[in-house]
């Protein structure tokens, strides 16, 4: 790439969820088992319940919960135990069973993509590499711990992106200035508008070919991490 500006760069964050792997396939998945797991303990709620509105419900919560951080881990056993009082089975302690279920799936059944792995090992050698995140998939918990040197989680920090403060969090792990951190992420306002915010460069990963007006479109934009690799390391 001519008049490389990723020069000056001395670490990296990466969001997660929808970044490095597919968390709507991911979560879609989890919330059907844990509907199984339901409907082995209460069949009746679980005939009035399918993964379109427990994911609904979920929402709801979240928008309700909106103006303060709290682990979104909260925020998916609060809709479970909604969902359950919609269709007139309340029971907690259900609830939180089904919840654990979920999470259980939630983690074990991620998979990065296939660039993932490669790209980060990478990158590693040259680059400090770290996640920030909204979501609450901690890089321990899904057997990827190794590839990052450090974690800035807005459940952790009380501050979610796109507040620039998470992003200069991450700066600070890093040990770096904020023009020498590059963020990659998936959403044009958490992650792009965010990191602009607080003076960090970024990349837009487009992994799945949205079209974007040209201008509103990022200055930087990959498809897959193969191409961040052609980028930073020649």
């Amino acid at each position: 790439m001519s008049n490389n500006p990723l020069k000056s760069i001395k670490a990296i964050t990466f969001d997660l969820d929808g970044t490095l792997w597919d968390f709507e396939m991911v979560m879609r998945s989890s919330v059907a088992l844990a509907l199984e797991e339901l409907a082995e303990r209460d069949p009746i709620a679980a005939s009035r319940l399918d993964v379109d509105r427990i994911i609904s419900v979920r929402d709801r919560i979240a928008d309700e919960l909106k103006t303060s951080v709290i682990s979104l881990e909260q925020v998916r056993l609060e809709g479970f135990k909604q969902a359950l009082k919609d269709v007139d089975r309340p029971n907690d302690e259900l609830a939180t069973h089904i919840n654990n279920v979920y999470l259980q799936y939630r983690y074990a059944n991620i998979v990065p993509f296939a660039d993932v792995v490669p790209a980060l090992t990478a990158l590693r050698r040259r680059y400090k590499i770290g996640a920030l995140t909204n979501g609450n998939s901690y890089p321990e918990r899904v057997g990827m711990g190794h590839l990052f040197d450090f974690a800035a989680l807005a459940s952790e920090q009380g501050i979610s992106k796109p507040d620039p403060r998470i992003f200069h969090i991450a700066v600070e792990m890093a040990q770096c200035e904020p023009a020498e951190l590059l963020h990659v992420g998936d959403d044009l306002v958490d992650d792009i508008e965010g990191a602009s915010a607080a003076g960090v460069q970024s990349v837009w990963i487009n992994r799945l070919g949205r079209h974007i007006p040209l201008e509103g479109a990022p200055e930087l934009q990959i498809s897959n991490l193969s191409t961040l690799i052609d980028w930073l390391i020649e």
